[in-house]
């Protein structure tokens, strides 16, 4: 600062030559910043065009939202059949189970009210025996008869009673087809009796009861069945 206060006062030609210095700083340095900021303006555009680029080949190079639905689409589809696949194999499964399950319970129920079956068939051949005593005897028999074999009558009688009070709790009947209409399901047909107040086809003679084991058919009963009586057997 010493030396241009100094200047000031040499020959008024160096003041010109100091103003045209400065002159040409301010004009270099405007020139300077001018390129500076031009060069800017340059990386600025390069940087610009860059993320352009960028993002150009970034948007070829990832999948479309069209196709990224089409996709899912798909695979939505695929698991639903895979849903509705397991699905129906669900309820076949179910349905199989309830169907064993169904099997098992009526096999026990079948087994706890006829597995007695057998053992029933042959103590009715008991119960036949019982029957045919009692039947065998006639009042006339019982009051012509001695103390001894009255007590032995009554005995046989109570047991057989006691015996179809049995058979009535575990579920053994009587068909007491007299009467009935002939079914060959439950009849057995040993023969063929005339008969003038029975319709034709009805049973009107047991020559063997037949039993049914809670509903169930254990035993058909051999009858004789009614005919129309012919002219002759009518006149007597």
């Amino acid at each position: 600062m010493n030396k241009i206060t100094d200047l000031s006062n040499e020959p008024p030609a160096i003041p010109k030559l100091v103003k045209c210095g400065r002159s040409f700083l301010t004009l270099c340095g405007g020139t300077i910043q001018q390129k500076t900021e031009e060069n800017q303006d340059q990386l600025d555009s390069a940087n610009t065009l860059k993320c352009g680029a960028e993002n150009v080949m970034q948007h070829k190079t990832s999948p479309s939202p069209c196709a990224s639905q089409k996709k899912l689409q798909v695979k939505m589809n695929e698991l639903v059949k895979e849903h509705q696949a397991l699905q129906e194999k669900y309820q076949r499964i179910v349905a199989h189970v309830e169907n064993d399950n169904r099997r098992i319970r009526k096999c026990v129920e079948d087994a706890r009210l006829y597995g007695i079956h057998s053992f029933c068939k042959d103590v009715l051949t008991v119960a036949d025996l019982l029957e045919k005593t009692t039947l065998s005897i006639t009042e006339e028999d019982l009051a012509n008869s001695s103390p001894p074999f009255k007590n032995f009558y009554e005995g046989v009688r109570l047991i057989d009673e006691k015996l179809c009070k049995i058979f009535s709790k575990h579920g053994l009947e009587k068909m007491n087809s007299i009467g009935l209409e002939y079914n060959s399901a439950e009849h057995e047909i040993v023969s063929r009796v005339p008969s003038v107040d029975a319709l034709p086809g009805t049973v009107v003679k047991i020559v063997k009861e037949g039993y049914k084991l809670h509903g169930r058919i254990l035993r058909t009963a051999q009858v004789g069945l009614a005919i129309e009586a012919q002219p002759h057997f009518k006149a007597q």
